[in-house]
Protein backbone atom coordinates (compact mmCIF):
# COMPACT_ATOMS: atom_id res chain seq x y z
CA UNK A 1 0.00 0.00 0.00
CA UNK A 2 1.35 3.42 -0.96
CA UNK A 3 1.60 6.20 1.61
CA UNK A 4 0.67 9.17 -0.59
CA UNK A 5 1.68 11.68 2.11
CA UNK A 6 5.35 10.62 1.91
CA UNK A 7 5.73 9.18 -1.62
CA UNK A 8 7.62 11.51 -3.98
CA UNK A 9 6.60 9.56 -7.11
CA UNK A 10 3.98 6.99 -8.07
CA UNK A 11 4.28 4.80 -11.17
CA UNK A 12 0.87 3.88 -12.59
CA UNK A 13 0.42 0.72 -14.67
CA UNK A 14 -3.40 0.39 -14.65
CA UNK A 15 -6.60 2.39 -14.13
CA UNK A 16 -7.18 1.16 -10.56
CA UNK A 17 -3.79 2.55 -9.51
CA UNK A 18 -4.62 5.90 -11.12
CA UNK A 19 -8.03 6.05 -9.46
CA UNK A 20 -6.47 5.35 -6.03
CA UNK A 21 -4.33 8.53 -6.11
CA UNK A 22 -5.93 11.25 -3.98
CA UNK A 23 -6.57 14.68 -5.49
CA UNK A 24 -4.28 16.34 -2.92
CA UNK A 25 -1.24 14.15 -3.76
CA UNK A 26 1.85 16.39 -4.04
CA UNK A 27 4.31 14.00 -5.72
CA UNK A 28 4.99 13.08 -9.35
CA UNK A 29 2.76 10.65 -11.24
CA UNK A 30 4.31 8.63 -14.08
CA UNK A 31 2.16 6.45 -16.33
CA UNK A 32 3.86 3.39 -17.80
CA UNK A 33 0.92 1.29 -18.94
CA UNK A 34 -0.04 -0.96 -21.82
CA UNK A 35 -3.72 0.08 -21.53
CA UNK A 36 -5.33 3.53 -21.84
CA UNK A 37 -5.35 5.42 -18.54
CA UNK A 38 -8.01 8.07 -17.90
CA UNK A 39 -7.06 11.13 -15.85
CA UNK A 40 -10.09 12.93 -14.45
CA UNK A 41 -8.60 15.74 -12.39
CA UNK A 42 -5.65 18.10 -12.08
CA UNK A 43 -2.84 17.10 -9.74
CA UNK A 44 -0.08 19.21 -8.16
CA UNK A 45 2.30 18.30 -11.03
CA UNK A 46 1.46 17.36 -14.61
CA UNK A 47 0.98 13.63 -15.02
CA UNK A 48 3.75 12.14 -17.19
CA UNK A 49 2.92 9.49 -19.81
CA UNK A 50 5.99 7.44 -20.78
CA UNK A 51 7.07 4.77 -23.26
CA UNK A 52 4.16 4.34 -25.65
CA UNK A 53 1.54 4.90 -22.96
CA UNK A 54 -1.95 6.05 -23.90
CA UNK A 55 -3.84 8.63 -21.84
CA UNK A 56 -7.31 10.19 -21.93
CA UNK A 57 -7.04 13.57 -20.16
CA UNK A 58 -10.31 15.11 -18.90
CA UNK A 59 -11.65 17.84 -16.63
CA UNK A 60 -8.82 20.40 -16.64
CA UNK A 61 -6.14 17.74 -16.16
CA UNK A 62 -2.56 18.32 -17.24
CA UNK A 63 -0.34 15.74 -18.99
CA UNK A 64 3.20 15.64 -20.35
CA UNK A 65 3.53 12.98 -23.07
CA UNK A 66 7.01 11.52 -23.63
CA UNK A 67 8.54 8.70 -25.66
CA UNK A 68 5.93 7.97 -28.35
CA UNK A 69 3.00 8.28 -25.96
CA UNK A 70 -0.44 9.37 -27.13
CA UNK A 71 -2.94 11.63 -25.39
CA UNK A 72 -6.55 12.53 -26.12
CA UNK A 73 -7.22 15.81 -24.31
CA UNK A 74 -10.79 16.91 -23.48
CA UNK A 75 -12.60 19.40 -21.26
CA UNK A 76 -10.01 22.20 -21.05
CA UNK A 77 -7.08 19.84 -20.40
CA UNK A 78 -3.51 20.81 -21.26
CA UNK A 79 -0.78 18.67 -22.82
CA UNK A 80 2.93 19.06 -23.53
CA UNK A 81 3.96 16.50 -26.17
CA UNK A 82 7.63 15.55 -26.64
CA UNK A 83 9.68 12.91 -28.44
CA UNK A 84 7.34 11.72 -31.21
CA UNK A 85 4.23 11.75 -29.04
CA UNK A 86 0.79 12.43 -30.53
CA UNK A 87 -2.14 14.42 -29.19
CA UNK A 88 -5.80 14.75 -30.18
CA UNK A 89 -7.17 17.93 -28.59
CA UNK A 90 -10.89 18.65 -28.10
CA UNK A 91 -13.15 20.92 -26.04
CA UNK A 92 -10.91 23.98 -25.54
CA UNK A 93 -7.83 21.92 -24.60
CA UNK A 94 -4.34 23.31 -25.18
CA UNK A 95 -1.23 21.60 -26.56
CA UNK A 96 2.46 22.42 -26.84
CA UNK A 97 4.17 20.01 -29.27
CA UNK A 98 7.95 19.50 -29.46
CA UNK A 99 10.47 17.08 -30.99
CA UNK A 100 8.52 15.63 -33.94
CA UNK A 101 5.26 15.32 -31.98
CA UNK A 102 1.95 15.64 -33.81
CA UNK A 103 -1.34 17.33 -32.90
CA UNK A 104 -4.87 16.93 -34.26
CA UNK A 105 -7.10 19.77 -33.05
CA UNK A 106 -10.85 19.22 -33.25
CA UNK A 107 -13.67 21.72 -32.59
Amino acid sequence: MIDYKTASEVIVTNQAEMDAIPADYKGRISIKASCTISIRQRYFYSVEAWDNSSVLARDHSSVEALGNSSVEARDHSSVVARNNSSVEARDHSSVLARNNSSVEALG
